[in-house]
C-alpha cells in the first residue's frame, strides 16, 4: 500500500474538519484522498461529495463499507454508533479510524477491539489531542523529568451549548452528556500523564438533567505518593480560557496547556511562575492532519494499532468514566 483511500461516515461538522485535513494532507504528501463518503440521508451525501470534490456517495454506511476502492473509514456520527459502525467496517475489512469515544461504555466497546485485533486489522480512537505537537511536547517534558515529580494536575473543558433536546449533547439516545462529549478529554490528560496508569482512588460529582444527561460533573483521583488530579467538564457553563486548560504540577516545575484538547501552545515554567521553555506550533491545517498522519504512518508500515492511542488507552479511558459515573452523586 502506498496511498490510502478515506471513506468518511457522516457529513456533520466533524466530517468536515476530517475532509479539510484529508485534502491537506492529499496536497501536502499524496498518500490519502477521500474517496467516498456515506450518509443516511443521501442528499447530505452528494452535497459533502460535491463540495469536497469526493468521487463517490452513498445514502447508506453498508455502501460504502461494501466499497472495494476504500481502504480505511473515518466514523463521524454521533456517540451511540460509534461502537456498531466499527464491527460493521471491520467486517468489511477495513481499517478504521473512529472519532471519540469509540463507545458508551468500555463493555460496548470490547467487541471492537477483538474483532480488530482478531481480523488483523488496524482500528483507532481519534483521540486527535494526543497527536497534537503541543501535547506530546509537554508530555515529553514531563517524562523527562522537567518538572520533577508529579504531584497535581488541573484540567477543564466546559461549554456554553445552547438546550436543544434534539442535538447529540443533550439527547440521552445519542450518547449526550459532559462526560462522554467533552470529559474524555481531561481523563485522557490525566491518565497520560500518570504513565497510562489507573488511580487508586477518586470521587465523583454529575448534575443531571431529568433525562439523566450530565450538564457539569467534577472528578478528583488519587494517584501512589499523594499524587491529586481535579477535573472538570460540562456543557452548560461559560466556556472560558480558564475552564478549558490545563495545569500540570510537579515538585521541580509546572506545565500550562492553554486550551489544552486543541493546543497550539505549551509553557514550562518554574516553581514560582517564571517562563523556562514555550513550544509555539500553531496547526499546519485545522490539527486533524497529525492523526491522520499517524493512521498513515502505521498503515504504510503494515501496523494494526498505533503506540501512540492504542486500543489498551481506549479501553481504560472507557473503564475509568463507566466507574466515574457509576461513583457520581
Amino acid at each position: 500500500m502506498d496511498r490510502i483511500r478515506w471513506g468518511i461516515v457522516a457529513t456533520g461538522g466533524i466530517a468536515r474538519k476530517f475532509a479539510e485535513a484529508c485534502a491537506f494532507e492529499s496536497a501536502r504528501a499524496g498518500i490519502s484522498s477521500v474517496d467516498a463518503v456515506a450518509s443516511r440521508d443521501p442528499s447530505k451525501a452528494a452535497a459533502f461529495a460535491e463540495e469536497w470534490g469526493i468521487p463517490r456517495s452513498y445514502g447508506t454506511y453498508a455502501e460504502l463499507f461494501a466499497d472495494p476502492g476504500i481502504d480505511a473509514v473515518y466514523i463521524a456520527t454521533p456517540h451511540n454508533s460509534h461502537a456498531e459502525l466499527s464491527l460493521a467496517a471491520l467486517q468489511a475489512g477495513k481499517a478504521v479510524l473512529c472519532e471519540k469515544p469509540v463507545s458508551l461504555t468500555a463493555k460496548e466497546f470490547a467487541p471492537v477491539a477483538e474483532l480488530a485485533r482478531g481480523k488483523g486489522l488496524f482500528f483507532m480512537e481519534a483521540m486527535w489531542m494526543r497527536f497534537n505537537p503541543s501535547f506530546r511536547k509537554a508530555l515529553e517534558w514531563a517524562e523527562r523529568g522537567m518538572i520533577g515529580n508529579l504531584s497535581y494536575i488541573r484540567s477543564d473543558f466546559c461549554l456554553d451549548a445552547p438546550y436543544d433536546p434534539k442535538s447529540r449533547l443533550y439527547d440521552p439516545g445519542l450518547g449526550g452528556g459532559a462526560l462522554l462529549d467533552v470529559g474524555i478529554y481531561p481523563v485522557t490528560l490525566a491518565l497520560s500523564f500518570a504513565g497510562r496508569a489507573k488511580p487508586e482512588s477518586f470521587s465523583s460529582y454529575m448534575k443531571r438533567m431529568a433525562n439523566g444527561v450530565d450538564l457539569y460533573d467534577s472528578f478528583r483521583l488519587t494517584y501512589p505518593g499523594g499524587v491529586e488530579m481535579a477535573l472538570s467538564c460540562a456543557i452548560a457553563l461559560p466556556g472560558i480560557e480558564d475552564l478549558r486548560s490545563a495545569l500540570v504540577v510537579g515538585e521541580r516545575g509546572i506545565i500550562q496547556l492553554p486550551l489544552f484538547w486543541m493546543a497550539q501552545e505549551a509553557r514550562l515554567l518554574d516553581r514560582e511562575g517564571n517562563l523556562i521553555e514555550r513550544f509555539d506550533a500553531p496547526f499546519e491545517c485545522n490539527g486533524y492532519e497529525y492523526e491522520i498522519r499517524e493512521v498513515e504512518s502505521c498503515l504504510l508500515s503494515g501496523k494494526t494499532e498505533s503506540a501512540v492511542q492504542t486500543r489498551a488507552d481506549s479501553i481504560m479511558v472507557m473503564e475509568l468514566m463507566d466507574a466515574l459515573r457509576a461513583a457520581a452523586v
